[in-house]
């Protein structure tokens, strides 16, 4: 996984989203970086877990799997992890 200080977006197929990364801070936190396509702002989003188990594995193990990657419905998830209280969104 990817530090905080190192910022390397993966590219996905989506009609709404550009690009995403896993990050690790410090203290063993996850983030969800998101890039949509209609502007070239990267949102920040906090796991709820860290980033060895849970929400955090499971989109760092999509995004690591060519195929996953590219039949995965990246709208769907990021929708449905904020729905659940999987990710919440960070102000910058």
């Amino acid at each position: 996984m990817t530090t905080s200080t190192d910022l390397l977006l993966t590219p996905v197929t989506s009609s709404a989203i550009a690009a995403l990364a896993v990050t690790a801070g410090d203290a063993g936190d996850a983030y969800l970086l998101v890039q949509f396509h209609s502007s070239g702002k990267v949102y920040r989003y906090a796991f709820e877990d860290d980033i060895s188990s849970g929400a955090a594995r499971r989109w760092w193990d999509l995004l690591q799997d060519d195929e996953a990657r590219s039949i995965t419905s990246w709208g769907s998830m990021l929708h449905r992890a904020l729905k659940h209280g999987d990710i919440e969104p960070i102000e910058v």
